[in-house]
């Protein structure tokens, strides 16, 4: 080999590794979506635009959130399963899609095979309210009521095989009631209708109905996880309220496609890591009924896992029908 070839093969060889440095420097080099299978102003939604502006800022390019609503949000998790593994088509699943495994007997995706688990975003409870015009003042009240009018009762939700609707079937085996499942693309409109009379009872996440309880719209009964909500400190567990060890909880988190580089997954995981420690985020997400959820890229992806074991066996036990 020439003295001219080594130093041709030398530079080209650095090219190559200096190229390949910058391409792991650029990410993220445009925006960078994220897409939401709930409709804008629900739960899912809010803690996804709290964590793109604080992202958008820490990365300095936009972290923009799309709401593609619909299917139990089975459709924005299809767009992404099948999307360009670059890390600019991102995904905020949530407990729907571990309960989904199960609840759906053919989705156009596996969630446990087709998306890596990044980082969580954060928890919070589902919420029992119900309509003012029924006068209930708590959940024995509620239960009375339902067994009363045994086919009269319609309760709503953001779709079927969401974590409202599993809380509500639990409700239901629970207390012996049969509340009927009344499912919404989201929850707003069925908060519409339960504010207008049309719906007796809504089970939805507290960053979707705080507004709402805040301004006397809706009534509170309860909150579905063993321990109280910070946000309605006053407001009592089911647990409390006579459905002993009743416990049904949410969680967001930040997913991406299979295929995915390995040292994007862990910088994303690392930045939403940082974001959800700043004051302000805690804050903002403490505003809407949610606190956050830190955890390795592994020890999320082991969660995942578990809770969708866990909501195998409560729909096997509770003798829900899947779809």
């Amino acid at each position: 080999m020439t003295t001219l070839t080594r130093w041709l093969l030398g530079g080209w060889i650095a090219l190559l590794a200096f190229s390949g440095a910058w391409a792991d420097e650029a990410y993220p080099s445009k925006v960078v979506k994220i897409l939401v299978g709930f409709p804008a102003g629900t739960s899912a939604d809010i803690l996804a635009r709290i964590y793109a502006n604080a992202l958008s800022d820490k990365l300095g390019v936009q972290f923009l959130v799309e709401d593609k609503a619909g299917a139990s949000s089975n459709l924005a998790a299809d767009v992404v399963a099948k999307s360009e593994p670059d890390g600019y088509t991102l995904y905020l699943g949530t407990v729907a899609n571990a309960i989904g495994e199960s609840y759906f007997k053919k989705l156009p995706f596996n969630f446990a095979k087709d998306f890596k688990a990044i980082a969580p975003m954060g928890f919070a409870t589902n919420i029992v309210v119900a309509s003012p015009t029924l006068g209930l003042n708590g959940v024995q009240e509620l239960i009375q009521y339902a067994r009363s009018h045994p086919d009269g009762l319609f309760y709503g939700t953001a779709g079927p095989g969401t974590s409202p609707h599993m809380s509500g079937e639990l409700f239901n085996l629970s207390a012996s009631t049969r509340l009927t499942h009344i499912p919404y693309k989201g929850n707003n409109q069925g908060l519409i209708d339960l504010v207008e009379g049309r719906l007796s009872v809504i089970f939805a996440p507290a960053p979707t109905v705080s507004a709402f309880i805040k301004s006397g719209k809706v009534k509170p009964l309860a909150v579905t996880t063993l321990k109280r909500s910070s946000l309605f400190p006053d407001v009592p567990t089911l647990n409390e309220s006579g459905l002993k060890g009743f416990d049904s909880s949410l969680w967001y988190g930040l997913f991406a496609p299979k295929g995915v580089p390995d040292k994007i997954l862990a910088l994303l995981a690392r930045e939403v890591g940082a974001v959800s420690q700043l004051p302000p985020i805690k804050a903002q997400l403490a505003t809407n009924g949610a606190e956050p959820m830190t955890m390795s890229l592994e020890a999320f992806a082991a969660f995942v896992q578990d809770d969708s074991a866990k909501w195998s066996r409560v729909m096997t036990d509770a003798k829900i029908e899947r779809e």
